[in-house]
C-alpha cells in the first residue's frame, strides 16, 4: 500500500464515521452498518505495510522530457 492509498483509506474511514453519526437519528441500522464497515476497513488498512512512493527523479531518464514540459 502506498502512502496515498493509506491517506485515501483514512479519509474514507473518517467519512464513513461522520456519515454514521449524521444518519443515526434516522436509521440506527444503517448507522451501525457504516460503523462496522469503517472498523473493518480500519483494521485491514492498518495491517497493510506501507510501501515507499516512487522516486521520480531516479526513475526518469535525464534525456526524457514529460509531455507537458517544452523541449
Amino acid at each position: 500500500m502506498t502512502p496515498a492509498q493509506r491517506k485515501y483509506d483514512s479519509d474514507l474511514i473518517a467519512s464513513m464515521r461522520r456519515m454514521a453519526q449524521n444518519i443515526e437519528p434516522r436509521s440506527r441500522q444503517l448507522s451501525d452498518t457504516l460503523k462496522v464497515a469503517a472498523e473493518r476497513l480500519d483494521a485491514l488498512s492498518s495491517q497493510a505495510p506501507v510501501e515507499p512512493g516512487p522516486n521520480v527523479a531516479q526513475d526518469t531518464p535525464l534525456d526524457h522530457q514529460p509531455a507537458s514540459t517544452p523541449v
